[in-house]
């Protein structure tokens, strides 16, 4: 396997972009933006140039740490000069009127999953960015994982034949984290469905190609002081006839980065915590979750590491079946299993965010189309959208807005 895992390597280096930098303006510094920030300052060919949050603390901590301007107001951010694109980092409910916002200034758009919330607010989106002529992409990070992206490079190769199967699936405390009230309130975009689900429906979308022909799935409310989906699960069928299954909880009981070796989501090593973020809460009773998200979450308040995690970052276990092998996400990179045996595929050093910040800076500088423009954005919140109406009326649901994963990607 050692050329394999040479040329595996060498493809899955992003191709030099020139130009200079993008001068990225950060929307919202709350924890999804605090990741952005430290991996934007990690990353070549980005630089950081200004943000904006309602809040004075976090934007004090920004200004601080970076020496540049920092705006209470969303629009003002969109107004500067300086800023060349905009991460929409803002709650969910919020994602439609801020990318219109920046894109009505000139500025290119990433945001974060999920796109928006409606189909309508999608296309909503889609027309302001034609209308102004900027580029836009979803930052479903997880799928620009090195390990994902590897596998779908195997997959795309033909040489372990045909995709059959897809397996993904993640158990975590997502649900008993503290939570901002509308986190709580699915039609505000709360919940696991519009938070979590986006990152395996994404993968797996990724990983068979990106036109999904039906959802079947079911959801579970767990508990009446959080009402809203704790847990899902769903059967996922490709137009080619790829099926794929995807689990997910959030209730906190079982941890399934157990399965991989205490490994966690970012690469770090972890300790086993099964159940410690039910009782933190049952400890913090009483207490506005709102502020206390912002107290322990916001941007100044995490000590974010400066350098890469010594593990490939991972969104739960990830398994594709096809004719002459299976590839599973592990924590060294990847394993290959075949005839001849299990097979370990080193993977370059990195997360998702590298993949992306590449997928934007080879749309700005040469015009490519980004690997998750706005029409993939458009066919995620499609699919997660069915997912809930299918748990909802309890039978298969077939989409009809999806697109291919560009060729190459």
């Amino acid at each position: 396997m050692e050329h394999a895992n040479d040329a595996l390597a060498c493809a899955l280096t992003e191709p030099a972009v020139p130009g200079s930098a993008v001068r990225l303006g950060i929307g919202g510094l709350g924890l999804a933006g605090t990741l952005m920030v430290r991996a934007a300052s990690l990353a070549p060919g980005i630089q950081l140039v200004a943000a904006a949050d309602t809040r004075e603390a976090p934007r004090a901590a920004f200004a601080r740490d970076f020496g540049v301007p920092t705006y209470a107001d969303l629009e003002q951010l969109c107004k500067d000069p300086d800023v060349e694109a905009v991460y929409v980092g803002t709650p969910h409910q919020f994602h439609a009127e801020h990318a219109v916002m920046a894109a009505s200034h000139g500025k290119h758009v990433v945001i974060e999953k999920p796109m928006a919330l409606t189909l309508a607010d999608c296309d909503v989106i889609l027309q302001a960015a034609r209308t102004h002529g900027v580029q836009l992409l979803v930052g479903h990070t997880h799928a620009y994982d090195p390990a994902i992206r590897a596998m779908r490079r195997i997959i795309a190769s033909g040489r372990l034949g045909r995709l059959r199967l897809l397996a993904t699936l993640n158990y975590t405390d997502f649900l008993y984290r503290p939570r901002r009230a509308e986190e709580l309130d699915t039609a505000r975009g709360g919940g696991i469905v519009f938070n979590q689900l986006p990152h395996q429906l994404d993968i797996l979308r990724t990983l068979g190609g990106g036109l999904l022909r039906s959802v079947r799935a079911g959801c579970a409310v767990l508990d009446a002081a959080r009402p809203t989906e704790a847990a899902a699960t769903a059967f996922l069928e490709f137009e080619d006839g790829t099926a794929a299954s995807m689990v997910y909880s959030g209730a906190d009981y079982f941890d399934s980065d157990e399965l991989h070796g205490w490994v966690g989501e970012g690469g770090e090593p972890k300790q086993p915590r099964h159940g410690s973020a039910r009782r933190a809460r049952a400890g913090d009773e009483g207490v506005d979750e709102g502020e206390l998200r912002a107290e322990r979450l916001a941007y100044g308040v995490l000590q974010l590491r400066r350098q890469l995690a010594p593990h490939p970052p991972h969104f739960g276990t990830t398994i594709a079946t096809c004719d002459g092998g299976e590839l599973k996400v592990s924590p060294e990179g990847l394993g290959l299993y075949d005839a001849d045996g299990a097979h370990s595929l080193a993977l370059p050093r990195g997360s998702g965010y590298e993949g992306l910040f590449a997928d934007l800076r080879q749309a700005l500088r040469a015009g490519t189309r980004p690997r998750h423009d706005g029409h993939w954005g458009k066919a995620g919140t499609e699919a997660m959208l069915a997912l809930l109406q299918s748990a909802r009326e309890r039978r298969e649901i077939h989409v009809h807005s999806q697109v291919p994963l560009p060729a190459g990607a």
